[in-house]
């Protein structure tokens, strides 16, 4: 055993020679589960090839094949445009037989695919998962600057290893692994700049004389912003940060960083706010151009899209409950449904006017979109407050975690991958070393109930052995990694959920009561983390740190 934890540490230290290493690894994994399950996500990607290459820009968020298909189109522009690219390539005209239908458009009743057709889309993710590790390694180093290299690799290797990924994209097949990176891209650039901007005052203290911020100050807060823009229009689910990207850059880029002689507060910086405006603004419209330039009705274009990225009239919550705070909301509502009718009888006698009050009002009321959309706003202050007042990689980091974390929580119709949103930023915190215990404490129980909350998605027997071994792999690899002592009490609720969810045999009636559970146990974890993720980001930062 000391054998293997020396062996293990060394190889972390190692990192340059173990970056091709394990980036083979991950390839030949992925590799093999290519004709693992897919999931309907499979077919909608599929339909956006066809969709793209067989019609016209102006027909693609209309298209719905004589309303025979309920594939969804829930995609921003630069995505639309991203599937373009691969349907419309010679590389893809080869690598598909001729006459093979992956490229068609068919209906929902005969859309089988084909092998080639199979191992072409899995590549694509494959090929994209590339974006992930350049843009982890990326925050890794950028976060982690000027420390040992352990420190970086221990959230590189937690990041890249995530087998929520693994499940997500390589088995239920989807894209989140490329737009993580660029999110982790951006947060790095961030980060990368307040670097600069540091050597930059270590010099300038040292000279004791007023230098010029480098260009690589600009360029990397630009290049920040522009990656944030371009995720924006590859995903929407990252909204909820923009506000927070706003008021971080407009303090730290756009305002001086010290108050000028004779003034009161912070002066703006026209042209670096003009600037920052351009490149953000051009990189958001740019991909929506070619659905507005050109086209007979431009306004409805629009709508359209609109419409296909906000389906509001899905409810709430998703087929299964995310394990958020709407989870909890639902479960009241059926306990509600089911006590109300039995007990009253009980306690009141029951006119017949009053069975029809108690028949229509048998229910919780559903929050609206926009009550959600309050809830959040309010929720994120702290985290915008925080950003933009103390100008340090961890607090922006903490405050990206918080406010990404409360879209998890508190949004309306949140999928159970969105967890992912919160947990990769948060692996940029942890640290191989006692001085990172909260947030390593935090991770584990993060991630402890975070993954087990994505487990369902992958519902078939020959799936079992490999998402409970990589659950359980990946939990033991970070506690390991972080030091953590695994705390019993959670372990054995996450095996007793596990048992319900894929041992014991549970039909009919009752056969939607292990995603209950399981949602309602997650829910509950994971609100503890929220709260700990809330006073991590309120607490004064020890200098030493």
């Amino acid at each position: 055993m000391v054998v293997e934890t020396i062996s293990i540490r060394a190889v972390l230290e190692e990192s340059d020679k173990l970056l091709p290493l394990l980036f083979i690894l991950s390839t030949c994994i992925k590799i093999l589960l290519i004709p693992s399950y897919r999931s309907t996500d499979f077919d909608v990607h599929r339909n956006w090839l066809a969709i793209t290459r067989q019609l016209p820009t102006s027909e693609w968020y209309w298209n719905d094949v004589d309303g025979t298909t309920v594939h969804t189109l829930d995609y921003p522009p630069a995505f639309a445009l991203f599937e373009y690219i691969l349907s419309n390539n010679p590389v893809t005209s080869r690598v598909l037989p001729p006459g093979d239908r992956c490229l068609k458009l068919l209906p929902d009743t005969d859309n089988e695919p084909s092998e080639a057709c199979v191992l072409f889309q899995r590549s694509t993710v494959i090929i994209g998962d590339i974006i992930l590790w350049a843009g982890a390694y990326f925050a890794c180093r950028s976060y982690h600057y000027g420390r040992p290299v352990n420190f970086t690799m221990t959230s590189f290797v937690l990041i890249v290893f995530n087998p929520a990924l693994l499940w997500l994209d390589h088995i239920h097949f989807q894209y989140n692994g490329m737009m993580i990176g660029v999110l982790l891209a951006s947060l790095g650039c961030l980060m990368m700049g307040n670097n600069v901007d540091i050597e930059w005052r270590k010099k300038e203290t040292a000279n004791n004389q007023s230098l010029r911020r480098p260009i690589a100050y600009d360029l990397y807060h630009l290049a920040g912003a522009g990656l944030f823009a371009l995720l924006l229009n590859l995903k929407h689910l990252y909204l909820s940060l923009a506000p927070l990207y706003f008021c971080y850059l407009l303090e730290r880029y756009c305002l001086t960083y010290s108050i000028p002689p004779g003034k009161t507060r912070k002066q703006l910086l026209p042209k670096k706010f003009l600037l920052l405006a351009l490149v953000t603004g051009t990189i958001l419209v740019l991909p929506w151009l070619p659905f507005v330039l050109g086209q007979h009705d431009p306004k409805a274009q629009v709508q359209q899209i609109l419409r296909r990225l906000f389906p509001f009239g899905r409810g709430l919550v998703h087929d299964y409950w995310a394990g958020n705070v709407w989870a909890i909301y639902s479960l009241a509502d059926r306990i509600y449904r089911l006590l109300v009718p039995r007990i009253i009888p009980f306690l009141v006698p029951i006119s017949p006017q009053l069975a029809n009050i108690l028949e229509g009002t048998n229910h919780l009321p559903e929050p609206s979109p926009l009550f959600c959309a309050i809830a959040l706003l309010i929720s994120i202050i702290p985290g915008l407050q925080m950003a933009s007042l103390r100008l340090t990689n961890k607090k922006l980091i903490e405050a990206i975690v918080y406010v990404s974390f409360c879209a998890f929580m508190l949004a309306y119709h949140v999928h159970e991958k969105a967890i992912l949103t919160t947990l990769v930023p948060l692996t940029l915190l942890v640290e191989p070393s006692p001085r990172g215990e909260y947030h390593n404490l935090l991770y584990w129980h993060m991630a402890l109930y975070g993954l087990l909350g994505i487990l369902p998605l992958l519902f078939r027997p020959i799936e079992l052995t490999f998402k409970l071994s990589s659950y359980l792999c990946y939990m033991g690899l970070t506690s390991y990694l972080l030091q953590i002592q695994i705390g019993r009490m959670h372990c054995a609720l996450c095996v007793l959920v596990i048992g319900i969810l894929d041992v014991v045999p549970i039909q009919g009636k009752w056969e939607f009561l292990p995603l209950m559970v399981t949602s309602i146990a997650c829910a509950f974890g994971l609100l503890g983390c929220w709260g700990v993720a809330f006073y991590l980001l309120i607490r004064k930062e020890n200098p030493s740190s």
